[in-house]
C-alpha cells in the first residue's frame, strides 16, 4: 500500500478540499524539501546579488563619464585619468568575475531545485490518479489527466525556473537601481521614475485578462488530449473503420476551440511589452531633459549624477521589460497548476492508500448481498442491480448467468468495491465490506475481467503484478519460480517459453502482440498466483479455445476448491458443476439452483443450455488427425482448395522494416526555422507586418547609442547652443519612444495571430500523420498511446514558446547586435574591433555550446517523460485493473523511478548548460573594462574624440546586451529545434512507411476468389513466425450458392486473429500474397479497399460520443437513423438502445464504459453491419454476448451474409456458433491442417472433433 509517509514532500496525505483560487505559485513550493528550498533561497540571493552589480556598474560608468568630461575640458591631465580608468577597470573585472559566479550559482540552483519539486508533483499527481475512484475517469468531459501531468509540469517547471528567475532578477535590478539613483540624486529620480507605475498598472490588467483565457486553452487542449489517447490506444479500429478523417475532425473542434481563446490574447500580447519600452525611453528623455534643467541651475553639480541616474533610469525600467514578458509564462504556469491541483484536491470516497478499516485476521468467505441496489454515477435514474439479496457460502462456487446489461460484471465491481451500493450492503464474513480496509479486502479476492488487461511490458512483468506484499520481499529467484508455476497452471508456460526472450519477452501495450487467449491465461496466472480466498471470474475463458478452455476450466476448479468461487459465464459448459448458479435479469434475481435442478425447471436456464450443445451424439475422436482430402470431402467442398503458390508469385517484405531502424536526420536550428516559415504562405503578410515592425525596433538600439553619445556631448558644453541640444535630443528620445510602443505592440499582436496558427496547424498535421501510421508503427515500445499523447502536447508547446514573442526578440536582438556593430565600426573601426572581438566571439561561443547542451538535455528528458505518460495513461485507462491487484505502489514506484531518473540524469548537463549562460550574461562588464581602457588610451594619442569614443562603446554595449539577450532565451531555441526535428523525422516515418499502394485509384474487383497464397508473416518486433505457408482459396460469390461464411477454428495463437490483421491490411505479409480476384490486396487503394471491408473486434473497442456517433464510425455520408435503426436491429440491440431515455444520443462514456460488455460488442457488430461490407470479418465477435444474444445476432449476420452475398470470414472458439459455416479452416502452429464443413470435420479432423467434444453439453 501506498503509505502516508510516502506522500510527496512537502504534502500531506490526505485529500483536502482546498478551493480553486488557492491553487496559485506559492502552493507548488509545499513539493520543495528543505534542500530544495535551500537550493532556492541560494539562487534567490545569488540573484539579488547578480542584479545588483547592473546599478553598481551605473556607478562606475557615471564617474568615467565625468573624467572623460573633464579631459575634454582640460580640467584632468592625461596621467590622472589613465590611474582613474584603471582603478574603475579593476572594478569592472570585479563585477564581471562577481555576476558570473553568482549568476551560475543562481541558475544552477534554481533549475535543479525546479525539476526536483515538479518532479514531487509528478509523483504525487500520479499518486492521486491512482487513489480516485476507478468511475471518475470513465466522467465525460474529464479530459487526459495522464497527459495533462507531463504537460503542465513541464510549463511550471520552466514558470518556477527561468521565469521565476527573471522576475527577481528585474526586480532586483528595479529596486537596486532605485536605491542607487535615490542616494546619487533623490529629486532627479522621482521625477523621471514616475512614467514606471503606468507600466505596472497596464501589464497588471493584462495578466488579469490572460488567466482565464490561459485556463480555457488548458482544459480545450486537456478534451484533445483525452481524444488522441483513445484513438491512439484503439489504432486497429480507427483504421479498420477508415474513422482517421472523423478523429481528425474531432480533434480539430478541441483545437479550435483553443484556438478561439487564444485570439482574444491579441490585444494583451500587444500591451503586455510595449508599455515597458514607452516607459524605458521617456524616461531617458525626461532624465536628459530635466537632469540638464537641474544641471543648470546649480542643482546638480556633476554630469556623474546624470548619467548615472540616467543609466539607473533605464536599467530600472528595462528591467520591467524583462519581468512583464515573464509573468505571461508564469500564469500559464498558474493555470497549468490550477488543473493540476483541481485533480489533487478532489476527495476520494473509496482511496484504497488510507489505512482505514478493518483487518480481520483471516478470511472464510461468506458472501452475502443484502437487498443491493446500484445505479452508476453517469445514469443514477437506471438502476442496474434492483434489491438482489443472495447468500454465497464459503468455499462454494456459484456462477451467476443472465443476459448481457443484467448487471452480473456490476456485481463484480461492487464486491471489489470500485462502487458502492446505493441501498442495502454487502458482507464478508459477517463484516459490512465498507468498514473493511480496501488493501486487505482487495488482497482476498482474485479477479480475472471479461476483457484481459495486460500492461506495457514483460511476461514476467505482468504475472508478477498479481503478487502478494509477502510474495514481493521474495528473492528474484523465488519470484520467479512463482511467476513459472502460475504459468504452468494457466497452460501459458509452453508458449512463453517459445518466445525470443522467454518470460522476459516484451508483450507491448495492452499486450496487443500476443492473441486474446494467450492474453487471458496471463491474466489467470496473475490472478491465482497469489491464492486468493476469493475467486472472482468475469467470462475468463471467453477468449479461449476449447482444448485450452477445457484445461484452463480444470485449473480453475482445482484453485477454486476451498475457495469462494463466483464465475459470470456466457459459456454455461464452464458453470455445470458449480455449486449454484443465479440467474439474473434486469438487476434481480429470477431462477436458481444447480444446473439439473435449473434443467429440470425447463425455464430460462434450460433454453441456454439447448442453444449451445453442439451435438447430441458423441463421436471417437481418431487418434491421429486424418487428411481432409477424401473423395467425399472434395466433392462437396469443389469450391474450396488448398493452394500450391505460384512459382513467380511476388514476394512482399514486411513495411514495418524501416520503422525499426527509424530514420535519424540532424537539423540545424536555421533549417528548421526555415522549414517552418516556408509552410506559412499564407500568414506572409503577417510576417512581413512583423519583419517590418521588428527593424523598426531594432533601429532603436543603435539610434539610442547616437543620442546618449550626442546628449553626453552636448552636457559637456556649457554654451547655449549645448542646451537646445539637449533639448532637441531629448525630444528625439520621446520619438523612439513612441515609435517603439508602435513597433512592439504590432509585434505582440502580431505575433499571437502567428504562434497561434501555426501551432494549431502543427498540433493538427501531428496527429494526423500520427493517426495515419502504420499499425506497426505503434508496436515499438517507445510508441505507445500514452507516449504520443504527450508528445502531441509537447512538441506543439516548444514550438509555440518559440514562435510567440520570443522569435521576434531573437530578430531585433539579432539586427540590433549587427546594426550597432556595425555603427561602431563606422565611427571608429580600431576601438570596436577590439571591443567586439574581445566579447561577441565568447559571446557567440557560450551561447552556441548552451543550445546544443540544452538540445540533447530536452531531447532526452522529452523521451524519458513520454515513457511516463505512456505508464500513466496506460495505469488510468486500466485503473480497475490496478485497484483489484492492489498494486497501486508497484506501479507508483515504476513511474518514480523514470521520473527520479530524468531527474537524476539532468542534473549534470544543467549545470554545463549553466556555464555559457553566466558567461553570456556578465560578459558585457569585461567589454566595459576592455573599452573604457582602450578608449582611454586612443582619447589620449588624440585618435579619438569623446564623442567619437561614446557613440563607439555605447553602440558596442548594446550590441553585447543584444546578443545576451539573445542567448538568454536560447532555451526556447533548443526545445523548438528538438521539437521540429521530431515533425520532421515524423514526415519521413509517414511518406516511407505509410502503406500507400502502387495503384492508388484502383478499386477492389466486385466479384472473383479471395485467396491466401503461401502466406509467412511475423509481427516487427518479433521473429517467431506466426503464419508459415498458410494458403486457401475462396471462389467467387456472384452464383445463387455462392460461399458466404468460412471460419477459421484452432488453438489459442495459431495464427487465426493475425491471418485476419492481414485481410485487414494492418501488416503486410512477410511473404506470399493475398489476392482479391486477379490483383493483390496490397495494390488497392487501403482507403476503398477497407470501404469493402468491416471487422469486428475480439475486444469491442467504443470512444467517447453517443451510441450514434458510435455506429456511424468513419462513414461519409451519414447515414439515416432508419439506417441505423436496422442495423442495431439486426445486432440485436435496439430494444435496449429504445429503452435508454436519450436512446441514440446516450453517451458512452470513455472506452465505453457505462455499457456491459455485451452491449458494447453489439454496438460494434451494428457499427460493422451499417457499412455493408463485402468482407465481413468476425474476431470472435460473439464471445461476449449471452447465449440468446449470440443465437439472435449469428441469425442475423447469416441473414444478412445470405441475402448480400457478402463473404464473412469467422475466427471463433464458440463452436456452436461456425458449425452451419460453409466451410472451416482448421489452423495449428500457422499453418492449415484441414477444411471441410462441421460434420465432415466432426468425421474426418481429430483436432477439431476434439475441441467440439469439449464444449458438448448434453452428451448422451
Amino acid at each position: 500500500m501506498l503509505e502516508p509517509d510516502s506522500e510527496p514532500r512537502g504534502h500531506d496525505a490526505a485529500r483536502r478540499d482546498i478551493p480553486s483560487r488557492k491553487t496559485n505559485n506559492p502552493r507548488i513550493f509545499q513539493y520543495a524539501d528543505r534542500f530544495d528550498r535551500a537550493l532556492d533561497v541560494a539562487a534567490i540571493v545569488c540573484t539579488i546579488g547578480s542584479g545588483v552589480a547592473m546599478p553598481l556598474m551605473s556607478l562606475l560608468f557615471g564617474k568615467l563619464t565625468s573624467e572623460y568630461s573633464n579631459f575634454s575640458n582640460g580640467s584632468v591631465d592625461p596621467e590622472k585619468l589613465s590611474k582613474s580608468v584603471r582603478t574603475t577597470v579593476v572594478w569592472f573585472i570585479y563585477l564581471f568575475v562577481a555576476k558570473l559566479v553568482l549568476t551560475y550559482l543562481a541558475t544552477t540552483a534554481i533549475t535543479i531545485s525546479s525539476i526536483r519539486t515538479t518532479r514531487a508533483l509528478r509523483v504525487h499527481c500520479f499518486e492521486c490518479l491512482l487513489r480516485t475512484e476507478v468511475w471518475y475517469f470513465d466522467t465525460p468531459g474529464v479530459g487526459s489527466p495522464a497527459t495533462q501531468i507531463t504537460t503542465s509540469a513541464a510549463r511550471i517547471s520552466q514558470g518556477i525556473a527561468v521565469r521565476l528567475l527573471n522576475v527577481t532578477q528585474g526586480l532586483t535590478v528595479f529596486c537596486a537601481s532605485f536605491v542607487v539613483s535615490m542616494i546619487v540624486q533623490w529629486k532627479l529620480t522621482l521625477i523621471t521614475m514616475m512614467v514606471i507605475p503606468a507600466s505596472f498598472v497596464i501589464t497588471g490588467i493584462c495578466v488579469s485578462f490572460d488567466a482565464p483565457i490561459e485556463a480555457a486553452m488548458a482544459q480545450a487542449y486537456s478534451q484533445a488530449a483525452a481524444l488522441a489517447r483513445e484513438a491512439l490506444s484503439s489504432i486497429g479500429t480507427v483504421h479498420a473503420f477508415s474513422a482517421q478523417r472523423m478523429m481528425v475532425s474531432r480533434y480539430n473542434t478541441h483545437l479550435t476551440e483553443a484556438h478561439r481563446q487564444g485570439k482574444k490574447k491579441f490585444i494583451i500580447y500587444g500591451f503586455l511589452v510595449s508599455p515597458t519600452y514607452l516607459c524605458v525611453y521617456s524616461g531617458i528623455a525626461l532624465a536628459f531633459w530635466q537632469g540638464h534643467r537641474m544641471y543648470d541651475r546649480g542643482e546638480i553639480r556633476d554630469v556623474s549624477s546624470i548619467m548615472t541616474i540616467v543609466l539607473c533610469v533605464t536599467l530600472a525600467s528595462s528591467s520591467m521589460g524583462l519581468v512583464f514578458p515573464q509573468l505571461s509564462s508564469i500564469t500559464a504556469a498558474t493555470a497549468a497548476a490550477s488543473e493540476l491541483f483541481r485533480l489533487i484536491d478532489k476527495p476520494s470516497e473509496i482511496d484504497p492508500v488510507l489505512d482505514e478499516g478493518h483487518r480481520p485476521s483471516s478470511c472464510a468467505g461468506n458472501i452475502g448481498l443484502n437487498s443491493v441496489t446500484f445505479a452508476y454515477p453517469s445514469r443514477t435514474d437506471i438502476p442496474v442491480i434492483d434489491s438482489l439479496s443472495v447468500d454465497i457460502p464459503a468455499g462454494k462456487t456459484v456462477a451467476i448467468v443472465g443476459p448481457s446489461g443484467s448487471g452480473k460484471s456490476t456485481i463484480v465491481g461492487l464486491l471489489e468495491r470500485w462502487f458502492d451500493p446505493s441501498a442495502g450492503c454487502i458482507t464478508l464474513d459477517g463484516f459490512d465490506v465498507t468498514t473493511l480496509n480496501i488493501k486487505w479486502l482487495r488482497q482476498q479476492i482474485g479477479l480475472v475481467q471479461q476483457e484481459p488487461t495486460l500492461f506495457s511490458g514483460t511476461v514476467f512483468d505482468n504475472v508478477a503484478m498479481g503478487l502478494t506484499d509477502a510474495q514481493r520481499a521474495c528473492s528474484d529467484q523465488e519470484q520467479r519460480r512463482l511467476v513459472q508455476q502460475a504459468c504452468e497452471a494457466s497452460d501459458i508456460h509452453g508458449f512463453v517459453q517459445q518466445l525470443p526472450q522467454g518470460y522476459d519477452t516484451w508483450i507491448g501495450e495492452h499486450g496487443h502482440s500476443i492473441s486474446g487467449g494467450q492474453k487471458q491465461r496471463i491474466a489467470i496466472a496473475r490472478c491465482i498466483i497469489s491464492n486468493p480466498a476469493i475467486l472472482l471470474l468475469d467470462e475468463p475463458t471467453s477468449a479461449l479455445d476449447p482444448e485450452a478452455e477445457c484445461t484452463i476450466q480444470k485449473v480453475l476448479d482445482r484453485i477454486s476448491q476451498g475457495c469462494t468461487t463466483i464465475v459470470i459465464a456466457h459459456r454455461l459448459s464452464t458453470i455445470r458443476n458449480a455449486d449454484h448458479i443465479l440467474v439474473i435479469s434486469g438487476g434481480r434475481a429470477t431462477e436458481q439452483g444447480t444446473h439439473e435442478d435449473l434443467l429440470a425447471k425447463g425455464g430460462y436456464y434450460a433454453s441456454l443450455v439447448k442453444a449451445q450443445s453442439l451435438s447430441s451424439t458423441v463421436q471417437t475422436p481418431r487418434d491421429t488427425i486424418a487428411s481432409p482430402r477424401s473423395s467425399g470431402l472434395s466433392k462437396s467442398l469443389a469450391r474450396f482448395s488448398i493452394e500450391k503458390p505460384d512459382s513467380d508469385a511476388m514476394e512482399n517484405m514486411n513495411g514495418s522494416d524501416a520503422l525499426s531502424n527509424p530514420m535519424q536526420r540532424s537539423l540545424s536550428l536555421v533549417t528548421c526555422l526555415a522549414m517552418i516559415l516556408r509552410e506559412q504562405r499564407s500568414l506572409y503578410p503577417v510576417m512581413a507586418l512583423i519583419l517590418v515592425a521588428s527593424f523598426l525596433a531594432a533601429g532603436s538600439w543603435p539610434a539610442q547609442g547616437i543620442l546618449f553619445s550626442r546628449l553626453i556631448h552636448w552636457f559637456m558644453d556649457a554654451s547655449p547652443q549645448g542646451a537646445s541640444s539637449v533639448n532637441f535630443y531629448s525630444l528625439m528620445f520621446f520619438f523612439v519612444a513612441i515609435g517603439n510602443f508602435v513597433a512592439y505592440f504590432a509585434i505582440g499582436c502580431l505575433s499571437n495571430v502567428l504562434s497561434q496558427r501555426i501551432t494549431h496547424q502543427y498540433r493538427l498535421e501531428l496527429f494526423e500523420r500520427l493517426i495515419y501510421m502504420d499499425i506497426a508503427f505503434f508496436s515499438r515500445p517507445e510508441h505507445s498511446s500514452g507516449s504520443l499523447a504527450s508528445t502531441l502536447s509537447t512538441i506543439p508547446d516548444r514550438l509555440q514558446e518559440l514562435l510567440s514573442l520570443n522569435i521576434v526578440i531573437l530578430l531585433i536582438m539579432v539586427v540590433s547586435t549587427v546594426a550597432s556593430s556595425c555603427l561602431a565600426l563606422a565611427y571608429g573601426w580600431k576601438l570596436a574591433l577590439v571591443m567586439i572581438f574581445a566579447g561577441l566571439p565568447l559571446l557567440l561561443g557560450s551561447g552556441f555550446v548552451r543550445v546544443r547542451v540544452e538540445t540533447a538535455l530536452d531531447d532526452e528528458n522529452e523521451r524519458r517523460f513520454a515513457q511516463a505518460s505512456g505508464l500513466a495513461s496506460e495505469a488510468v485507462t486500466s485503473l480497475r485493473t490496478i485497484a483489484s491487484l492492489t498494486c497501486e505502489a508497484q506501479t507508483l514506484a515504476k513511474y518514480t523511478d523514470i521520473v527520479d531518473s530524468a531527474v537524476r540524469d539532468s542534473i549534470k548537463p544543467l549545470a554545463l548548460a549553466a556555464v555559457p549562460y553566466a558567461l553570456s550574461q556578465s560578459i558585457e562588464f569585461l567589454i566595459m573594462a576592455l573599452g573604457f581602457w582602450y578608449g582611454s588610451h586612443l582619447m589620449q594619442v588624440g585618435e579619438y574624440t569623446a564623442e567619437q569614443f561614446f557613440i563607439i562603446f555605447i553602440a558596442v554595449l548594446f550590441a553585447g546586451q543584444a546578443a545576451s539577450e539573445f542567448f538568454a532565451a536560447s532555451g526556447s531555441l533548443s526545445r523548438a529545434k528538438g521539437a521540429a526535428q521530431y515533425l520532421v523525422h515524423l514526415r519521413g516515418q509517414s511518406l516511407h512507411n505509410n502503406g500507400m499502394p502502387s495503384h492508388p485509384n484502383k478499386h477492389p474487383a466486385p466479384d472473383g476468389p479471395l485467396s491466401v497464397a503461401d502466406v509467412h508473416f511475423s509481427y516487427p518486433e518479433r521473429s517467431t513466425p506466426v503464419l508459415r505457408g498458410v494458403s486457401l482459396k475462396v471462389w467467387p460469390l456472384q452464383t445463387p450458392q455462392a460461399l458466404v461464411l468460412i471460419t477459421l477454428a484452432g488453438a489459442s495463437g495459431c495464427g487465426k486473429s493475425s491471418l485476419l490483421a492481414l485481410l485487414e491490411r494492418f501488416f503486410e505479409p512477410t511473404s506470399g500474397e493475398i489476392r482479391l480476384g486477379e490483383d493483390n490486396i496490397q495494390h488497392l487503394s487501403l482507403e476503398r479497399y477497407r470501404m469493402h471491408v468491416s471487422l469486428v473486434q475480439q475486444e469491442p473497442v467504443l470512444y467517447p460520443g453517443t451510441i450514434r456517433d458510435n455506429i456511424i464510425l468513419g462513414l461519409d455520408p451519414e447515414p439515416s437513423t432508419e439506417e441505423i435503426y436496422e442495423a442495431m436491429k439486426q445486432a440485436h440491440i435496439l430494444d435496449f438502445v429504445l429503452s435508454l431515455p436519450q436512446g441514440l444520443e446516450t453517451d458512452c462514456g470513455s472506452r465505453g464504459i457505462a455499457l456491459s460488455g455485451g452491449q458494447r460488442q453489439r454496438i460494434a457488430i451494428a457499427r460493422s453491419l451499417i457499412r455493408n461490407p463485402r468482407i465481413l470479418l468476425l474476431d470472435e465477435a460473439t464471445s461476449a454476448l449471452d447465449t440468446q444474444s449470440e443465437r439472435f445476432v449469428q441469425a442475423a449476420i447469416d441473414e444478412v451474409c445470405r441475402r448480400k452475398g457478402q463473404l464473412v470470414v469467422a475466427v471463433a472458439h464458440r463452436l456452436s456458433t461456425i458449425r452451419n459455416a460453409d466451410c472451416i479452416f482448421v489452423l495449428s502452429n500457422g499453418q492449415v491442417i484441414g477444411f471441410g464443413t462441421h460434420d465432415q470435420l466432426r468425421r474426418e479432423n481429430a483436432l477439431y472433433n476434439h475441441m467440439c467434444l469439449a464444449q458438448s453439453l448434453d452428451e448422451e
